[in-house]
């Protein structure tokens, strides 16, 4: 699914306490990517409101690029983002390429030419 499809958002981190602001759909300012688990998103109705597109009831997935620090969370993966929007995101080596997570539904998949897909 694209990541258009799963209601991505760029992140940026940079607020004393850890939260965070939506940014849009460039990467060039972004700390980060938001998006609806492409896993738990299988089968369920889907939405759209205000040019949104979004899976209704899936979970969303954070992931920080490299350089946020560690204490932000989720962590501890950090992944090197190539591309210039969401439609052409791609988190590539050195460092993880993948993204798995340990809790909840167990995703494991990639981000890959704006798309979010299971392993």
């Amino acid at each position: 699914m694209t990541l258009r499809e799963l209601d991505g958002q760029f992140l940026s981190a940079h607020h004393p306490d850890g939260s965070f602001s939506q940014i849009g759909d460039q990467l060039a300012s972004a700390t980060g990517v938001m998006f609806q688990c492409p896993k738990c998103s299988e089968g369920k109705k889907r939405g759209e409101e205000d040019g949104r597109k979004f899976v209704v009831g899936a979970h969303y997935v954070i992931c920080w690029f490299v350089g946020v620090p560690m204490n932000i969370t989720p962590g501890p993966g950090r992944w090197n983002p190539s591309g210039t929007s969401l439609d052409d995101l791609t988190f590539i080596g050195p460092g993880a390429i993948s993204v798995l997570l340990t809790s909840g539904c167990g995703w494991h998949g990639f981000v890959r030419d704006g798309e979010a897909t299971l392993n």
